[in-house]
């Protein structure tokens, strides 16, 4: 295949808007309260817009909107090619009728990256590199935010930004990931991504308020200590153990079909012993 030419990307860090992070928690706490990723699973997913200011190498992203949702298949006659390229064809105009909104009420409507939710941020696969190479080939200040539903309800919001290393985009672009190409080029997990500080910035509004609240003497004492602000960890406690209950199911399989492995092989020795003694003694008898 021929190998695309992607600029190497000049913004060092992003500014991200409030409203970005409260539309982003709401759409994956809705659908994680919903079911919604257990049933289709496939990762909340959306769609960023905002400006790129090269002269300060910074990134705002100002708003966002959630992508449409595969519908889950029941009959397997909707598992199909053309389905799935229904499924494109809508979340392709439903994305771009999205955008033509955003433009008409003068909003940033510039796509510079996609945001996913993944539990403990473990959101790093195949899938995801082929994505960010199309989005970064689009544009390549693009990125993409990893949001971690699980640390967040822990009272620890977590949002990071990544975009492909220029090694990693070239071997992106020549869609060439033999083992020696990889060592040559001296890719690893370490440095096939690269992470971006983000600064979340608030309206000027919030700031006084929270400065207020600040210096106000009534609200510093232990009566109106913030850990009524503490989310609790009961819910991320059930997540993480349903988390680990999944793996566990998968390990005690393993160890079961390796248990009877184990049985039918000695099991298999056992006959192929006795037949071969049998044999032994038969011939024994003759002479």
């Amino acid at each position: 295949s021929t190998a695309v030419t992607i600029t190497a990307p000049s913004v060092k860090h992003i500014l991200l808007d409030s409203l970005v992070v409260m539309k982003i928690v709401k759409h994956v706490d809705s659908e994680l309260h919903a079911g919604i990723s257990e049933v289709s699973g496939d990762a909340c997913a959306g769609v960023l817009t905002g400006l790129v200011f090269l002269e300060d190498s910074r990134l705002e992203i100002t708003n966002c909107f959630p992508t449409v949702r595969n519908e889950p298949v029941i009959d397997d006659d909707a598992n199909t090619p053309q389905a799935a390229q229904q499924y494109e064809e809508q979340k392709q105009q439903e994305m771009l009728d999205m955008l033509r909104k955003f433009r008409t009420m003068n909003i940033d409507y510039e796509i510079v990256g996609f945001y996913q939710s993944h539990q403990f941020g473990a959101g790093f696969s195949h899938d995801l590199v082929e994505s960010m190479f199309d989005y970064q080939a689009m544009g390549p200040e693009n990125v993409v935010l990893i949001y971690d539903p699980i640390k967040t309800r822990q009272g620890q919001l977590s949002i990071r930004a990544w975009r492909l290393s220029t090694a990693a985009l070239d071997l992106a672009s020549k869609n060439d990931w033999r083992p020696e190409l990889v060592k040559s080029a001296g890719l690893t997990y370490q440095n096939m991504f690269e992470e971006l500080p983000i600064i979340i910035k608030s309206s000027y509004l919030n700031n006084v308020l929270m400065s207020e609240l600040a210096l106000s003497k009534s609200y510093s004492s232990d009566k109106y200590s913030t850990r009524h602000f503490d989310l609790g960890s009961k819910k991320s406690l059930e997540k993480s153990v349903r988390a680990m209950m999944a793996n566990v199911d998968e390990l005690n399989k393993s160890i079961q079909s390796l248990t009877k492995y184990t049985i039918d092989k000695q099991r298999h020795d056992n006959m192929v012993f006795s037949l071969t003694q049998k044999r032994q003694q038969e011939n024994e008898s003759r002479l």
